[in-house]
């Protein structure tokens, strides 16, 4: 018995007007057979145009070189119909229709951009870091202090004598590391109080690293203290400041390019500077850095597991305290460690393997 040629009903459109026609749609000798109430036509199958197949939506067969076209709701009949007119939907567009594919490519989708967020952009962060002036660091620099001086900082009530010697014992580290040269005038300690923050020591891209108080009051012994600011100068070596900041600004413009909020960027790219979140990788990069200069001048490792120590009791205290305000105004902790990975593990690796020089 042979086979019905397929057919179904459609709207045209001669593309002159609004007005739509009701036809039928059939194929026949390598043709499309339009037949209406107005008469009917043929258009060659190699000149109809199929559009997409958009959820529920009708689809478009237009027609190459004219302005015509003709509506067809979805289904068999229009599938039938189409593979008589030797047409196939690309193979994008048939794996949009089967969610199992759609959800494979999604998913392959989110695991590239993950390895790009992952892996990508800190080794793109981590080539472009050396070339990125110090100069333009700067600025950024004197801007994050000028928002930290304004909303969480005070002046240093550390008197000056101990304020000189602290600084003396800075540069006498900063001075045994050749590569922190190119940091110029920019280098330096600047002291600041603020008991919001609490026992806090940080770095800025544009060289200068910020001790306050409450760090010196908690580690009365000066050695855990330029400890500490050993580890920063190993930020500033490896310049993971300035890769985090890339890598925050790369995820900034992204996200203002998505959703069209570039203030929104503009305030992650601030954030960045006020944000002491390095990885693991940088933590131990700044670690081992510390503790070769320890070693150097003649001290120990331990000096600076000694200061984390002391940094972490102080930061569980601070956690606690904050758990039983019960109005819960006390505020985000700050400290040093809030945002420093495995501080345990830290203070293992430098008491039984010390970095060597």
């Amino acid at each position: 018995m042979p086979t019905k040629p397929p057919s179904l009903d459609a709207c045209y459109y001669d593309g002159l007007s609004s007005r739509r026609r009701p036809v039928r749609l059939s194929v026949a000798g390598g043709y499309l057979l339009l037949d209406g109430p107005d008469g009917g036509r043929s258009v060659l199958a190699a000149a109809v145009r199929v559009s997409e197949a958009h959820g529920t939506a009708p689809r478009t067969l237009r027609f190459a070189g004219e302005s015509a076209f003709c509506e067809a709701g979805q289904g068999p009949a229009l599938d039938a119909l189409l593979s008589a007119l030797g047409y196939r939907d690309g193979i994008a567009a048939r794996l949009q229709n089967r969610w199992r594919w759609a959800f494979v490519s999604l998913a392959s989708v989110g695991l590239v951009l993950l390895a790009a967020y992952l892996y990508g952009l800190p080794w793109g962060a981590r080539l472009i870091a050396p070339h990125v002036p110090i100069a333009a660091m700067r600025s950024l620099s004197d801007e994050a202090l000028a928002q930290l001086d304004k909303y969480l900082l005070k002046p240093t009530a550390l008197p000056e004598e101990r304020r000189r010697k602290l600084q003396d014992g800075f540069q006498e580290l900063a001075a045994a590391d050749p590569a922190l040269a190119r940091y110029g005038d920019s280098l330096a300690l600047g002291f600041r109080a603020s008991p919001r923050i609490g026992p806090n020591a940080f770095a800025l891209p544009g060289g200068q690293i910020i001790l306050l108080d409450e760090l010196v009051a908690l580690c009365d012994d000066d050695a855990e203290i330029l400890a500490i600011l050993s580890h920063e100068l190993g930020h500033l070596n490896k310049r993971h400041s300035i890769r985090m900041l890339i890598q925050s600004s790369v995820v900034a413009a992204i996200t203002a390019v998505w959703f069209g909020d570039v203030s929104y960027a503009a305030g992650v790219v601030g954030g960045a500077l006020l944000n002491s979140g390095y990885s693991r990788d940088m933590e131990r990069e700044a670690d081992d850095y510390a503790a070769g200069m320890l070693r150097r001048r003649g001290g120990s490792p331990a000096l600076l597991a000694s200061a984390l120590e002391k940094l972490e009791a102080s930061h569980l205290a601070r956690r606690a305290e904050k758990e039983r305000d019960e109005d819960g105004k006390s505020g985000r902790i700050m400290d040093w460690l809030s945002s420093h990975p495995d501080t345990g593990e830290r203070i293992r690796q430098l008491r039984e393997n010390p970095a060597a020089d």
